[in-house]
């Protein structure tokens, strides 16, 4: 048998026609394919004469790294291979964990310096010499050629690829999501750039409470003001006798507060307390930076405070016809036409006979409360449909006794994921909490008072950097990982169902 066999491609047949005439020469056996007996076994030849050899030399080009006979040989005589690199990019991952003689460029000339360097290294691996390749001949084995040559390319794929999912079972994402909640409170910071956003729709209401005043403005056609002496205490009323009329046709009043100390309040209500609409808290208007908190009181009323960067919202009431006003802290800029001591709670009836009266109420800081008890008209109770932009949003609170994150005992909700059709939708409830933040291009798109409960329904979407439910003992993370981008692809669906991932 044969010292030295020569596995190469096909294409690469003359270039191993002349290395094995070369090797032949210089007084080393050689085998190579050319040599099989006509009737024999090619499989069983090529075996045997691979078995047998002391040394294989392994021709990689492009094609070769191509040929599964090919890699089957280097496989095969792994530990006598001497692998030369023919061509650029040429040796599979499995056999880079070997060093190869990089003769890029070489056409199998005998008479070269990249031959004799095969002839030095052949002659020592058959005398059983240590080889050691020349650097500037050589390449370098690669730890992952190692790797792929111990436990085979595809068992070494499968690891990595099970690597890699696992590890993306850890790797969170921004979760691009749907968001539905009913809470009894919420808080949202809503930036509205340089642009003017609507906070609310129009809302009927049959009374409202503004708290933190600095101003009122209203041109009704009458004025009355009650005389605090003649208060029916058991009744809760003012006689006829108490009123005083100040005011002719359609006289403009202004009411400013006191001290700007002092924490001014006007209560808006139906003078026979009857009707179910007083008037209409027309839309209001953002055009700054605001915090908002929604809350709903035991009264069946609904908390709104505004905290603002720099000046205070406004409020504009319309549609209003007879009301009565319950001011305390502010004062009649025409002082002398009030006949009563101002530094006390007033109460005044403002008539705007049939006409849409309309009252302007501005705060006093940075922070304005309205409490508002909306109409009982189903149609009325939509609060707002307006989209706004969120920074920040805050559905739980958390208790300054215990530090617990807390939510609204009938506060319940569902999480639908946009970028992931078929991933499951996920539902949450009390006495669970949820919190939302590092917000990118989020919106608040509707806000609605359920009329049973009355409680907020609000609906939001966008994406969220950070969102968590659960209790303060078993949070959870509601933020899908590459694995569930990579399982719930629509690609994967057959695939999915069929082994029920």
């Amino acid at each position: 048998m044969k010292d030295v066999f020569i596995s190469y491609a096909s294409e690469d047949r003359a270039t191993a026609q002349r290395v094995a005439a070369g090797l032949d020469a210089a007084g080393i056996s050689v085998w190579w394919d050319r040599q099989i007996q006509v009737g024999s076994e090619w499989d069983k030849s090529i075996e045997e004469a691979l078995t047998a050899a002391k040394c294989v030399v392994v021709l990689w080009t492009v094609p070769a790294k191509q040929s599964r006979w090919v890699r089957a040989e280097a496989r095969a005589a792994l530990k006598k291979v001497v692998p030369i690199m023919l061509e650029p990019d040429s040796i599979p991952l499995a056999f880079t964990g070997i060093q190869s003689l990089r003769f890029l460029g070489w056409d199998g000339a005998v008479e070269s310096k990249e031959f004799d360097i095969l002839l030095n290294v052949i002659n020592n691996k058959l005398k059983g010499k240590p080889v050691v390749l020349p650097p500037e001949a050589a390449t370098k084995a690669s730890w992952i050629g190692k790797v792929a040559s111990v436990v085979g390319l595809k068992a070494m794929v499968a690891v990595v690829v099970a690597a890699l999912l696992m590890a993306s079972s850890f790797w969170r994402i921004d979760a691009d999501v749907i968001l539905q909640v009913q809470t009894g409170r919420i808080e949202f910071r809503v930036n509205p750039d340089l642009d003017q956003k609507r906070l609310t729709d129009s809302l009927m209401f049959h009374k409202l409470f503004l708290q933190h005043v600095g101003r009122v403005s209203l041109s009704p056609k009458q004025l009355l003001v009650a005389n605090p002496d003649e208060l029916d205490w058991e009744a809760d009323i003012y006689p006829p006798k108490a009123w005083v009329e100040l005011s002719g046709d359609g006289r403009a009043w202004e009411f400013g507060v006191i001290k700007s100390s002092m924490n001014s309040t006007v209560t808006l209500e139906s003078i026979n307390k009857k009707e179910l609409s007083v008037g209409k808290l027309d839309a209001i208007v953002l055009a700054q930076p605001t915090t908002v908190t929604l809350e709903t009181s035991s009264d069946q009323a609904m908390n709104l405070t505004m905290r603002t960067d720099k000046e205070t919202p406004r409020v504009v009431l319309s549609g209003l016809g007879k009301v009565e006003i319950v001011e305390e802290g502010l004062m009649s800029e025409d002082v002398s036409m009030v006949p009563f001591s101002q530094n006390q709670e007033l109460t005044y009836q403002a008539l705007f006979n049939g006409q849409s009266g309309t009252i302007v109420v501005e705060g006093s800081g940075k922070t304005f409360i309205l409490v508002i008890n909306p109409s009982m008209s189903t149609d009325n109770l939509v609060f707002s449909t307006t989209t706004l932009p969120v920074e920040s949003l805050d559905v739980s609170w958390q208790d300054p006794k215990t530090g617990e994150r807390k939510s609204h005992p009938k506060f319940q909700g569902t999480i639908r994921y946009r970028g992931l059709p078929d991933f499951p939708e996920v539902k949450f409830h009390a006495p669970m909490f949820l919190t939302v933040d590092e917000l990118e291009r989020f919106e608040i798109t509707s806000i609605r008072l359920d009329p049973k409960n009355r409680m907020f329904v609000i609906d939001m979407q966008g994406t969220a950097g950070y969102i968590k439910t659960g209790t303060t003992k078993n949070p959870q993370d509601l933020r899908p990982t590459v694995f569930d981008v990579i399982r719930f692809h629509p690609i994967l669906a057959p695939l999915r169902n069929l082994i029920g991932l």
